[in-house]
């Protein structure tokens, strides 16, 4: 009777995508409220080092920001708390320390712990647990809940549940092997896995194999609606770091009244499309794209691979924009992070040299003003006052246009050529021809197959100035 009962429950078609059942963590600690203590584990010395653009504090701040950024969560406490050489030890820190942390946690009345660390192990997740008697959260419990909280497309929703597949199997495995005794829902899993009488790892194995299925399909319906539109458009990914303010500037290039910017982490979890003229009169669809983060795990990120899909096949072929919001102290590291999120997606390194604009964001903001980074040769904007767009819209006309591989040609034509209005309908014509004597003289843009096919329908008509 269990058997047939999760073997339906793993089944992601018996759901309607984004109800709260289709989860596969713990439901029951996702439906309470928690006041949380934020603790990051600084490793003082060590390969397990944070990278030196990273400090401690603002590591700290996105923890709690990230905390709060979920309804049912709010961060009553937060704190810097020392580890020596790297955060594997089952109870991360020695026991002055966790002295001091059980004494905090009860001071703040906290009902949780959140470990800022991309990911606790089964045991660590279980010792934490038996010392301090309360839910332990890591940033993937964390960011898991945010994107479930926040996505709003079926695409997103089958790349979230497929995130969370490794996730169970690790700790299903730790629990059956009995090295473990503790609850499933501990460890943020259903009890339901925990007493399946039968193969998990089949059920799990079958419920990854029609979520990729599912997805495969939504991503290919996601990808016919872009090339309905025009499959000559150039593409145009803008990536960064969460709430860095893509949105923001993708509705500012392209007016989008869909849009709606917020001051939000991962407010973006769907990539939406929306197009724009260039001043070249060649079109461009803009691409905003989930926000990267750091400390994250492979998975949780490779889940997304339809999503980062369009960023790749978009810095493939046509331009990326990466945007830096250097009103963040901690702007540098961020950029460390993308840069490297990218490279492990499969953005070739020629790529991110080549075909990469740097925007630096939020120029408004205080503490901005006064930065400058000459060596990615950035421009500077505010998508808020709009201070910069122009000088960006002329680099990205000016890349998408080598990308493309466009050239400027020049039509004498005759007033009565048939040419003329083929060219009007086609919205070539971006400035209007200049009159010499009974002919028009025509600058148009075209790629190299726009040509092709112009002169394959028009040659016997053509002259060439």
């Amino acid at each position: 009777m269990i058997f047939r009962r999760i073997t339906q429950f793993t089944s992601f078609r018996s759901f309607s995508i984004g109800r709260p059942d289709v989860a596969t963590t713990s439901s029951k600690f996702a439906n309470d409220r928690w006041s949380v203590l934020v603790v990051h584990p600084k490793v003082r010395w060590g390969s397990g080092s944070a990278s030196v653009l990273k400090q401690a504090d603002r590591q700290l701040e996105e923890a709690v920001a990230l905390v709060n950024n979920l309804p049912n969560m709010i961060a009553v406490d937060s704190l810097i708390m020392p580890v020596d050489y790297n955060t594997k030890r089952k109870s991360i820190w020695a026991a002055g320390n966790l002295e001091k942390l059980v004494s905090r946690r009860e001071a703040a009345r906290a009902t949780a712990l959140m470990i800022n660390v991309d990911v606790l192990s089964p045991s660590q997740q279980e010792e934490l647990f038996r010392i301090f008697e309360v839910p332990i959260f890591d940033r993937y419990n964390i960011v898991l809940s945010t994107f479930k909280e926040f996505a709003q497309t079926d695409e997103a929703r089958l790349q979230i549940a497929l995130a969370e597949i490794p996730y169970i199997k690790h700790r299903i495995h730790a629990l059956s092997s009995k090295r473990l005794h503790s609850r499933p829902e501990i460890l943020h899993i259903e009890q339901q896995y925990a007493e399946v009488e039968g193969d998990l790892n089949e059920i799990l194995r079958k419920r990854e194999q029609d979520l990729r299925r599912d997805l495969k399909e939504a991503t290919r319906k996601s990808s016919e609606s872009i090339k309905s539109k025009n499959s000559s458009d150039a593409v145009v990914a803008v990536v960064g770091y969460t709430n860095a303010g893509k949105t923001s500037l993708v509705k500012r290039l392209t007016g989008a009244s869909s849009l709606t910017p917020k001051n939000q982490l991962f407010a973006t979890l769907d990539t939406t499309r929306h197009v724009a003229k260039l001043p070249s009169g060649r079109s461009a669809v803009f691409t905003d794209t989930i926000g990267f983060l750091s400390d994250l795990p492979m998975h949780l990120i490779s889940a997304f691979e339809a999503t980062l899909a369009h960023v790749k096949s978009a810095v493939s072929m046509d331009v990326i924009i990466h945007l830096r919001d250097v009103s963040n102290p901690d702007w540098k590291a961020q950029e460390e992070d993308v840069v490297a999120t990218l490279k492990s997606i499969g953005v070739a390194e020629n790529v991110l040299t080549e075909r990469m604009i740097t925007v630096d964001n939020k120029i408004d903001k205080e503490g901005a003003e006064n930065i400058a980074d000459t060596s990615t040769n950035s421009i500077r904007i505010s998508c808020k006052t709009g201070d910069g767009m122009q000088d960006l819209i002329d680099r990205i006309n000016q890349k998408v246009t080598i990308a493309t591989k466009c050239k400027t040609i020049r039509l004498r034509l005759d007033v009565r050529s048939p040419v003329i209005e083929w060219l009007y309908h086609n919205e070539f014509v971006v400035v209007e021809p200049v009159a010499d004597g009974n002919n028009l003289i025509f600058d148009v843009v075209m790629s190299e197959s726009e040509i092709g096919r112009f002169r394959k329908k028009f040659d016997h008509l053509r002259k060439k100035v």
